[in-house]
């Protein structure tokens, strides 16, 4: 087992945890301008997850390649990331963490140093690197969710 590994397997358990400890009126309600609400946020971490991997296949067979960009709140309204149905989502990353736990075991110990060109800032990030993200990524959110179970929240609102 690989260090990340279970970092990246409890995830998905994790957050469907935090989230099925918050009533479902809450799920739409958000903690602030400029922050998804619940809802979008899972479909957020869903979506991105297929994005990250793609990053890191992209490195390991074309390294040094440019990655496509993407912007996060145009995505939530292209996406339609309110309207999703959060447990749906969470099945949806659990699968899509899945492929990416599957991905990153089959690679060697030095396809971690082979890197894509971010596509902001243009600097090379290695697929060590997209997994230290990734890791942080995760845990920004999971303090995001975990929020719910003891701040008052207001309702409306889309962003991050």
């Amino acid at each position: 087992m690989t260090p990340y590994h279970l970092a990246f397997a409890l995830t998905p358990v994790t957050l469907r945890r935090i989230v099925d400890c918050v009533p479902v009126e809450r799920h739409t309600d958000t903690l602030g301008p400029d922050r998804f609400n619940l809802v979008e946020m899972v479909a957020h971490m869903a979506d991105w997850e297929d994005i990250f991997l793609d990053r890191m296949r992209l490195a390991h067979e074309f390294p040094g390649a440019p990655a496509e960009h993407h912007d996060e709140s145009q995505r939530a309204i292209d996406k339609h990331y309110a309207t999703r149905d959060i447990q749906h989502e969470l099945d949806v990353f659990e699968n899509r963490r899945r492929d990416t736990i599957d991905f990153l075991q089959s690679l060697k110990e030095e396809d971690f140093q082979k890197g894509f060109i971010h596509p902001e800032g243009g600097k090379l990030r290695t697929i060590q690197n997209q997994v230290m993200m990734m890791t942080g990524h995760d845990i920004y959110h999971f303090d995001q969710a975990a929020q719910y179970l003891r701040e008052p929240v207001t309702s409306g609102g889309t962003a991050s």
